[in-house]
């Protein structure tokens, strides 16, 4: 067994409130004592004499010695059908919960070669090089994700890469933002990318805005191949700059200044992300290169108390930007999973008496493999409503458009689907169904207009009357319900 490395060890001297074993004040949490007991603590590999006076979070760190991983701390993509952000994995890989171990005092996140395993029917859209998308299989990764969040401060990692030609990945989501300090590749399948073995890939992505462009990136080289030993990363998120170590040696600094307020979206809480995936632009794994473990000895994240934070103030809105047509948030119901919402999870609430009509099912989808199905026969007795959680719709004030695609079978006499938008109060014109063409997914649009944003318990309803059913028999699926 690799034992844990104790990268700074000292006594807190003078801070107060500042005990290893007590509270901080503020909301950064309970600091940890060191394994070794005492009023010994944990530092930074970056400031092993605690020159900046951190007090380690206990609720974003673990130490990985538990026997089971804690999921009180840490989701499991994929547990109980819970994916987070509805990312199941980059194809032709997919995320397994059987993936996930912790042992020798480590978390092990296993890339392996498993045909077998039940991939997705959806194709992965993400590769914009390969138009019709690419197909789940033959290869199962797995991710693992904080349920706790945290707001600046310096985040460590002791780890070594998988040696295969996956990721190895570092990174954070949260506030509309990613924040990748690493993405590393252990053994790139293609021969003329071997100079991925020992590079530090980072990058920042703004998620507000569709595709979560890329606002900075950068590379370089670190001298030494990150799948042949073990190494401490660290990254200092700062409201004004970021610094990369590796080591406890800072190899990259940027400043807030530099890349400028519209690129800088870091200004909100977010979660903390490890994860396997394949980059197929890398090349893809064989048979024979699995399996192969990311292995990660430790996460650790210190904050500091009294930091001044600057808001972040956009050049784009400085510049006139329309931002009343800018989606707040991910606004997209594909009812694949639960509803992410800022600290939990909900999935859409059907009431007793609706649910003879309402409910999602497996039976057909336009992406992935879930919808929502609205069914009856003969007359209806009462309103049949599907709710999306409260608080899961963010959109400023201004225009937007509303899309949903539809299923419905032939000989359906349901005539129209109403939604309404609670927060503030908002009913849609109805979609109309009565001309839609049956046996094959149909998108239908229309704008809308609202005079103030999203109120805290915001959210859309679907509803069907007994008099927009009909007397006869309908079945229609709806699915991707978008709000842009």
């Amino acid at each position: 067994m690799l034992g844990k490395r104790l990268v700074g060890v000292g006594l807190l001297v003078g801070m107060g409130a500042f005990l290893a074993i007590g509270t901080f004040v503020g909301g950064v949490g309970s600091l940890a004592a060191d394994e070794l007991g005492g009023n010994s603590v944990l530092l930074p590999a970056s400031d092993p004499n605690n020159a900046g006076e951190w007090a380690l979070n206990a609720n974003v760190s673990d130490e990985f010695s538990s026997p089971q991983l804690d999921t009180n701390k840490w989701l499991v993509q994929g547990t109980d059908g819970v994916y987070k952000s509805n990312w199941i994995g980059r194809a032709p890989s997919q995320f397994s919960t059987d993936n996930v171990r912790i042992e020798d005092g480590m978390l092990k996140i296993e890339s392996r070669w498993e045909p077998d395993f039940e991939f997705s029917e959806k194709r992965d859209m993400s590769w914009k090089k390969v138009k019709e998308g690419l197909a789940y299989e033959n290869v199962t990764t797995a991710a693992v994700i904080c349920k706790n969040e945290f707001l600046y401060g310096y985040m460590e990692i002791r780890c070594k890469a998988a040696d295969a030609s996956v990721t190895s990945a570092f990174w954070a989501t949260g506030s509309n933002t990613e924040l990748d300090v690493f993405e590393f590749s252990g053994r790139p399948k293609q021969a003329n990318k071997t100079h991925l073995e020992s590079e530090l890939w980072s990058s920042i992505h703004d998620w507000s805005k569709k595709g979560g462009p890329t606002t900075w990136t950068d590379r370089l080289q670190l001298g030494f191949k990150v799948a042949e030993g073990f190494h401490v990363y660290g990254l200092d998120w700062d409201p004004e700059y970021l610094k990369f170590y590796a080591d406890g040696k800072l190899v990259r600094t940027v400043l807030r200044k530099e890349i400028g307020d519209e690129a800088w979206v870091l200004t909100g809480p977010i979660s903390i992300w490890v994860d396997s995936e394949i980059f197929p632009w890398h090349g893809i794994p064989e048979k024979e290169d699995l399996p192969a473990d990311y292995e990660v000895d430790y996460i650790r994240v210190w904050q500091k108390r009294n930091l001044q934070v600057r808001p972040r103030v956009l050049a784009a809105e400085e510049a006139g930007f329309d931002s009343s047509r800018m989606v707040v948030g991910q606004v997209v119901y594909d009812f694949e999973s639960p509803v992410q919402l800022k600290t939990k999870q909900e999935n859409w609430w059907i009431a007793a008496d609706s649910r003879p009509h309402f409910v999602i099912v497996k039976e057909k989808a336009a992406s992935g493999r879930k919808s929502l199905r609205f069914h009856h026969s003969g007359a209806m007795d009462g309103t049949a409503v599907a709710f999306a959680p409260h608080g899961s719709m963010k959109v400023a004030s201004g225009s937007h458009e509303l899309s949903m695609q539809v299923w419905v079978e032939p000989g359906s006499s349901v005539q129209q689907i109403n939604v309404v938008l609670e927060n503030p109060w908002l009913t849609l014109k109805p979609f109309d169904l009565s001309g839609v063409a049956t046996g094959e997914w149909v998108t239908l649009t229309q704008e809308f207009s609202r005079s103030s944003a999203s109120g805290p318990k915001d959210r859309p309803r679907l509803i069907v009357n007994p008099e927009d059913a009909g007397k006869g028999t309908s079945t229609v699926y709806v699915d991707r319900l978008t709000i842009r």
